[in-house]
């Protein structure tokens, strides 16, 4: 079977506490907040309930968590060359929480960087993941 890579990245997205789906038939991600759908439902489908009845339709695509987000970050600032920036980052991130590393980095004119290096992240995982799972990714 094949998968886009959009499709997989999609899942590292906002929200946090947001469950992703690939729906097999219609070849697109259902998105499910609270275990309801977030947006129209589609062919009958509308809570996560519907998705475990007809699982043989569905594929649940691969999530990063906290966690991973924060070690994404992490290995951003790792890669800074300059130690007074990466000083500044960390002071901010430590005052105001991992929610405010945009921020910092923003105010640092590397937002553009940050957001190719995270991508670059996202997709070799994305890459990792549909390989352990025989998907054939389409990029």
């Amino acid at each position: 079977m094949k998968i886009r890579l959009d499709d997989v990245m999609q899942s590292f997205s906002c929200p946090v506490n947001a469950v992703y789906y690939y729906y097999i038939p219609l070849e697109t991600v259902l998105m499910f907040v609270g275990g309801v759908i977030y947006g129209k439902a589609v062919n009958g489908i509308s809570t996560e309930k519907d998705v475990t009845d007809h699982a043989e339709a569905f594929i649940r695509l691969p999530q990063i968590g906290e966690e991973g987000r924060r070690k994404v970050m992490e290995g951003f600032v790792k890669i800074l060359p300059q130690e007074e920036v990466k000083a500044r980052i960390k002071e901010k991130v430590a005052e105001y929480g991992l929610q405010h590393f945009e921020d910092a980095v923003r105010e640092e004119r590397l937002l553009i960087e940050w957001y190719n290096y995270r991508d670059e992240v996202y997709c070799e995982f994305s890459r990792r993941w549909c390989e352990a799972y025989g998907l054939d990714l389409i990029e």
